[in-house]
């Protein structure tokens, strides 16, 4: 019975770009990133935009394990050598990192993954979400593990950090309105609905604003966090594991945040993709969504060091590195940083040039004319590249 009520209910739903497999031969080469003709075989011999499987392979070659990174000197130094201030701050930041990754760990996947077209895109993405989950979360599980008797307390007591959960909500808001336009699409899809041109448009915005949302925690939030621990090491060279595993952490981070860089130009200014009239109308969203975090980061930055700085890092140097950082970011997508607007502070040279050698801790030497293109694929500072350059990189990467 249930069989036949199935049978009829699925009649007349669309059997292409609403299912899971388009039975129906599909030119990949000429679909566009998103909301496509659907999906089917998963092949990668002649992909559309080949910069996705270079994303992918790099981050598959930087696999590593969650516990591989020992990190028993590092408890020891973490019970004797830190005082009150420096364990709050380093708590505080872990449990940042924590949440920020857990909504990584399910995001992209999750949201992107329903209405991806492109096999190489969705394959990438698949990859995105298995570092986030099963390398990054579970490597703070460990830290936690080593630092702390009761780190069930410390995932406990994050819900009881007001700031950290103001700013969980300002995320979680673009994440939910993204995944609503989605969820909506795909029934409507699947059930053969005609959706309007508004309701379409609206998922387009939702979309672009989520990527924004994404490229802003991968290149900016993470950060204040990276910073503040990779100084232990920098200043009294103790919690080296600590800050190898936020070196293998922050190499993963550098390959997404130029995935969302990459991604957020295509949108914005190749035609085929058919959201540059969208990218249009919430432009000044985007570049509102980059100072309102830019602030809310400067809140968090106050907030971790409330107790006291320590030697080489404190709230004003880690303000300082957001500002510079925050200006290739916005660069990197386009946006003329406004200094009125960074009230009067614009810092265009790296005021911690120590953490470069954290960041780029697998750079290698290339040939000059080899640079732009092959840094913004691996990662690092580097990626970023200044908007009015953008057009050329963007016609390297498809070749």
């Amino acid at each position: 019975m249930n069989e036949l009520k199935n049978e009829k209910l699925f009649k007349n739903y669309s059997l292409n770009k609403g299912s899971l497999y388009n039975p129906q031969i599909i030119d990949f080469t000429k679909e566009p990133m998103f909301l496509g003709s659907g999906r089917n075989t998963q092949r990668f011999d002649n992909p559309r935009i080949p910069f996705f499987d270079k994303s992918n392979d790099k981050q598959q070659g930087d696999d590593w394990k969650h516990d591989e990174v020992p990190l028993i000197t590092d408890k020891t130094e973490f019970r004797t050598q830190l005082v009150k201030s420096e364990v709050f701050t380093v708590t505080v930041q872990i449990q940042k990192l924590i949440f920020l990754d857990s909504l990584q760990g399910r995001g992209p996947s999750t949201i992107f993954g329903q209405i991806t077209t492109l096999p190489e895109l969705e394959n990438v993405l698949l990859t995105w979400t298995y570092f986030e989950a099963a390398k990054h979360s579970r490597t703070y599980t460990e830290i936690l593990r080593a630092f702390y008797d009761r780190p069930d307390e410390v995932f406990d007591n994050s819900f009881k950090i007001p700031l950290l959960m103001k700013i969980a909500k300002k995320i979680r808001a673009v994440y939910d309105t993204a995944y609503y336009y989605v969820i909506d699409y795909v029934y409507k899809t699947q059930r053969g609905i005609d959706m309007s041109d508004s309701e379409i448009s609206n998922l387009k915005k939702s979309i672009i604003m989520l990527w924004t949302e994404i490229n802003l925690l991968e290149g900016l939030r993470f950060y204040p966090g990276f910073l503040s621990m990779w100084g232990f090491k920098e200043s009294r060279d103790i919690l080296s594991g600590l800050a190898e595993n936020l070196q293998l952490i922050c190499r993963d981070e550098n390959s997404h945040l130029s995935l969302t860089q990459f991604v957020l130009n295509l949108l914005k200014k190749d035609p085929f993709e058919d959201f540059q009239s969208e990218y249009k109308e919430v432009q000044t969203d985007i570049e509102d969504r980059f100072y309102e975090v830019y602030f809310e980061e400067i809140e968090w930055a106050k907030f971790s060091f409330s107790e006291g700085g320590f030697f080489g890092m404190n709230e004003n140097i880690t303000i300082d590195y957001l500002n510079y950082l925050f200006i290739r970011r916005a660069k990197a997508v386009g946006i003329k940083p406004d200094k009125t607007r960074l009230n009067g502070k614009y810092i265009t040279k790296n005021p911690v040039p120590w953490v470069d050698k954290f960041i780029n801790m697998d750079k290698v030497e290339r040939l000059p004319q080899e640079e732009q293109v092959l840094n913004y694929i691996s990662g690092g500072v580097l990626q970023d590249f200044d908007g009015e350059h953008s057009d050329e990189i963007l016609r390297l990467l498809k070749v």
